[in-house]
């Protein structure tokens, strides 16, 4: 694997990932310099760690003059491609690659690695466990939570990275080359950074860039955008569906999930076994089933895990039931698209909590399906203004706007009535008012923990 010894290296964003980057670096004897625009009070502990380790830390800003004298640039996804230092780059032409593609460069896998629009996270957390039970070596890692490249450095040779990636982590990549990948569906998406969907679409299929014919590819079949990726591809395609039968690959049979594989039919688990509710968890179970596979699962362990995985935390997970009213944390629900398969999830009627920093996607969809299933919908955040135009614009007018998310869960209780369920599920990005959607997440179930003693 690449030698980065005596290596002069700038890491751009001290978020997880690039704060892990530069610690591996550092711990490989790279000389590293590391930059954020936020100041040492906003960074915590990690600043200290980073200087223990002789990292040589530039904060508050990215002067250009950083670009001097560097071999190698690593910058973490949350930071735009667009600001002056990455622009500058450019037109240096040094190289700048995310943290993926450093792992890339330290481990050489096996990977497998799972994109799409919706679902990544609850699938690469299935995927995991599925290999887990099977007793398939395996370690999750990605924009799941735990950084690649501090996760690929504690690996025994041939254990399998099952990688959640996300655009901004595939469009910095070289080499990076999974064995198993997969794309699970493609809607409109951070298109504020890509600037439109073709690019984004380009950008997730980096995922297949470096694959050959002994690789495996996984596609939604029944997704046009993502099924169209085929055509492109160099590796062996197998799509799953949960509306058609296919020749090979994993579908819905008499309601039983099968795996057509080596010209065999593998019979898994009933679909109201499978342990997750709602449609799209379906999709991620044939998903999961078809790439733990390709990963050398069996097909009796597979089953097992189709049946017995927990839920991923603020993926339409369960939080408490206070007078009557369900409550459901779905703070991952960052696009249109995730918040319609989430409403879609639960019997009407809903009280949906919406809004935050919007992504340039539009919100026609969502708001039919809002008409159909909500009783009443909660907005905040910076996205309030486009949200109140277009529920206005469809003609859905049981719209409260309020400034905080505790005021959104109380305003939602007096909304809901016994055999309701309030549903935090944003459609959009949090970072207007948290650092991430656990913040967000987990301060929804703090408050709703408070409503259960609390009188009505």
């Amino acid at each position: 694997m690449e030698d980065f010894c005596g290596r002069r290296i700038l890491v751009v964003g001290l978020a997880r990932s690039g704060t892990a980057a530069a610690q591996v670096l550092a711990r490989r004897g790279a000389h590293v310099v590391a930059t954020d625009v936020r100041a040492e009070r906003d960074l915590g502990a990690a600043v200290a760690g980073l200087r223990v380790l002789g990292v040589e830390l530039v904060l508050g800003g990215h002067p250009l003059s950083l670009l001097d004298r560097v071999d190698l640039i690593i910058v973490s996804p949350g930071v735009p491609d667009d600001i002056p230092l990455l622009l500058e780059a450019e037109r240096r032409r040094l190289p700048v690659l995310s943290e993926v593609e450093l792992a890339a460069r330290l481990y050489a896998g096996p990977y497998l690695a799972i994109t799409g629009s919706n679902g990544k996270t609850t699938t690469t957390s299935w995927v995991g466990w599925t290999l887990e039970q099977a007793g398939v070596p395996a370690a999750v890692a990605g924009n799941i939570g735990v950084p690649v490249s501090r996760t690929v450095t504690e690996l025994a040779p041939g254990t399998w990275v099952v990688a959640e990636v996300s655009s901004f982590q595939l469009a910095r990549t070289e080499r990076f080359h999974p064995r198993v990948a997969a794309v699970l569906n493609l809607s409109e998406d951070h298109l504020d950074r890509h600037g439109g969907f073709a690019a984004y679409r380009a950008a997730k299929a980096r995922i297949f860039a470096n694959q050959g014919p002994e690789d495996y590819l996984v596609l939604n079949a029944d997704d046009e955008p993502t099924r169209t990726l085929a055509g492109a591809a160099p590796a062996h395609v197998l799509y799953f569906s949960r509306r058609q039968r296919l020749a090979e690959g994993a579908w819905l049979e008499e309601d039983r999930l099968v795996l057509g594989w080596e010209g065999g039919l593998e019979r898994l688990c009933r679909a109201e076994e499978v342990a997750l509710p709602g449609a799209h968890n379906l999709e991620n179970a044939l998903a999961t089933a078809l790439l733990a596979r390709c990963a050398g699962a069996a097909p009796a362990a597979i089953a097992a895990a189709l049946r017995t995985f927990p839920a991923v935390e603020h993926r339409c997970e369960y939080v408490a039931t206070v007078d009557g009213v369900r409550y459901i944390n779905d703070s991952k629900g960052t696009n249109p698209d995730a918040a319609i398969k989430a409403l879609e999830a639960f019997p009407p009627p809903i009280v949906l909590i919406a809004g935050g920093r919007e992504k340039g996607t539009d919100l026609g969809a969502l708001v039919e399906v809002i008409k159909n299933r909500c009783r009443a919908v909660v907005l905040l955040g910076e996205a309030v203004p486009k949200f109140r135009r277009a529920l206005a614009a469809g003609g859905f007018s049981a719209v409260t706007e309020v400034d905080s998310l505790a005021a959104a869960v109380r305003s939602a209780r007096s909304l809901a009535r016994p055999g309701d369920t309030v549903l935090l599920s944003p459609a959009c990005a949090s970072f207007d008012m948290f650092k991430n959607y656990e913040e967000r997440g987990l301060l929804f179930k703090a408050l709703v923990a408070e409503l259960g003693r609390e009188p009505a």
